[in-house]
């Protein structure tokens, strides 16, 4: 058996036991909950535990899907994707674009209201623009509405928003969580507090938010929707894995995000439980940080994804639940280069390259990891640095929680090597792929930059010819993949949990839950 399988085994062994012997305990920061069999038969108050705790409920600046999870709860959208991957009206009921494809006119819904009370209308619609791309508001995720370059509210429920060019992206785009419709009236009322006491227009509204104490949801009775289902939704942090599915069997917790693989097959062996898997668009890496010398060298790169055996991970460690890699995007998303060649597991060529390099004998650095943050991601870290061992490369790990994660790889100061996911939060790989490759991207937490490629994402931008489109995106991801900034380990399934008794609960492949109509049978 090879060495790094059984690293591998072990840890499967290791993770089991840990199931089998206790799952209990646990950091619950969310609420003190319900006591198995305490709710009420038919009680309309759920409790939806995640790994990580949100860190802002302002859509303008979040940066995490775990956070965009929390808050997409309370906002909407000017549009939306439906079940069969188009894209339909939500709080714009129609739309008309001009001749030369740089002006989009939109119908809104009228009778529709925020939270605290203001309507919604052009007006909220013009702000919301200005608001994300204002200089002084700062938003990390100005990028989002960059292509903007006037908003006129034509009339109370109609808007125009024109962009600098015709964007091919700009409707898939606007179904981002990062352009959801939120109050002036309260955003200017509360300035940075606002991601704190948020106001959307959605069927829930948060009711208290405490962090590291208490979260939880409260039905929007002025919804101008469906109405909500849900009386109360709390949201409770649980980092530990075992203990997110002890609450699960327990009924502590009547939805899970991240179930561990590892115990997918026991689950679906409990007739009170429903497992949950869904395609998704996430992407899961090992970073490197090419402002670091050591990161350089192309061929210091390329050696660390030959080092990692991702058919390892995914069938030893993910149990199956998981897409063996190649490029940068996951197969789900559109325009994703499915024929590129992949980084098979090949550690002579690893160790040849390394020399080449400069360092025969491998070298010493850092391999951080978040905690709770993606399914078994710790895990995984502890087996690709055994497997980087193997070639010589003495990777040392650190565990951060979520919040000091995010600033250590965005400012990248301490990083070497990190392990992130990227998702796509509009369906298009336009954003995605700028926020994370293009030169002083938001998330471009490798520090890659290519002039080629600046050169592609903006070329694409300005087509509205999807073909045409599809061709430099192909370039795009070929170009990216032939640099290694990332050694990508595996496309990520989106395993949950939720109990038997529990309906309504629904999965986007943009990773957004939809908690806002469980019911229970």
């Amino acid at each position: 058996m090879k060495k790094h399988l059984k690293h591998v085994v072990v840890w499967t062994l290791v993770l089991a036991m840990v199931v089998l012997t206790g799952c209990g305990g646990g950091n619950n920061t969310g609420g003190t909950g319900t006591e198995p069999n305490e709710t009420p038969e038919k009680s309309n108050e759920f409790v939806y535990a995640a790994g990580t705790e949100p860190t802002t409920f302002d859509p303008h600046f979040i940066t995490d899907v775990n956070t965009a999870r929390a808050a997409m709860q309370i906002f909407e959208t000017l549009v939306t994707w439906n079940e069969d991957s188009k894209i339909v009206p939500l709080l714009a009921e129609s739309w008309t674009t001009s001749e030369d494809n740089k002006t989009w006119t939109f119908k809104l819904k009228e009778g529709v209201k925020f939270h605290d009370g203001a309507a919604f209308n052009a007006e909220a619609v013009k702000y919301n623009f200005e608001r994300i791309l204002s200089p002084e508001v700062a938003s990390p995720r100005k990028s989002s509405a960059d292509m903007v370059e006037k908003v006129e509210a034509l009339s109370e429920y109609e808007v125009a928003i024109t962009t600098k060019d015709p964007a091919g992206a700009f409707l898939a785009q606007l179904t981002n969580y990062n352009l959801s419709m939120l109050s002036p009236k309260a955003a200017e009322e509360l300035g940075k507090e606002f991601g704190q006491k948020p106001s959307g227009t959605g069927p829930l509204m948060l009711d208290v938010w405490e962090p590291g104490k208490t979260l939880t949801y409260t039905k929007f009775d002025g919804y101008w929707g469906t109405k909500s289902t849900i009386d109360k939704l709390t949201y409770k942090t649980v980092p530990e894995d075992s203990s997110r599915v002890m609450m699960l069997k327990t009924g502590d917790a009547d939805v899970i995000s991240g179930l561990p693989p590892i115990q997918v097959e026991e689950l679906k062996s409990d007739k009170n439980v429903d497992v949950v898997i869904a395609p998704g668009y996430r992407t899961i890496y090992i970073g490197t940080n090419m402002k670091k010398d050591l990161f350089k060298d192309v061929k210091v790169r390329q050696a660390i994804n030959y080092a990692i055996d991702k058919k390892s991970i995914i069938d030893n460690v993910l149990r199956g639940l998981a897409i063996y890699p190649a490029g940068v995007e996951s197969p789900a998303i559109m325009f994703a280069a499915t024929d590129l060649t992949p980084y098979d597991y090949n550690p002579e060529k690893a160790k040849q390259l390394l020399a080449e390099a400069g360092y025969p004998n491998g070298f010493k650095t850092t391999l951080h990891t978040p905690e709770g943050r993606y399914p078994m991601d710790k895990q995984v870290a502890e087996v690709v640095q055994s497997m980087l061992k193997e070639v010589g490369i003495d990777a040392e790990i650190i565990v951060l929680d979520w919040g000091a994660y995010q600033e250590a790889t965005t400012k990248g100061d301490v990083t070497n090597l990190f392990l992130l996911g990227k998702g796509s939060p509009a369906g298009d790989p336009d954003y995605d792929l700028t926020l994370s490759f293009g030169t002083g991207g938001k998330m471009n937490n490798s520090f890659y930059s290519n002039t080629e490629v600046d050169k592609l994402l903006a070329d694409q931008k300005t087509s509205v010819d999807q073909e045409y489109r599809a061709k430099v995106l192909h370039e795009i991801q070929e170009e990216i993949h032939n640099d290694s900034p990332w050694a990508v380990l595996y496309y990520e399934n989106q395993t949950m949990g939720k109990r038997a008794d529990v309906d309504g609960f629904k999965v986007q492949p943009n990773e957004i839950l939809d908690l806002r109509y469980l019911t229970r049978k």
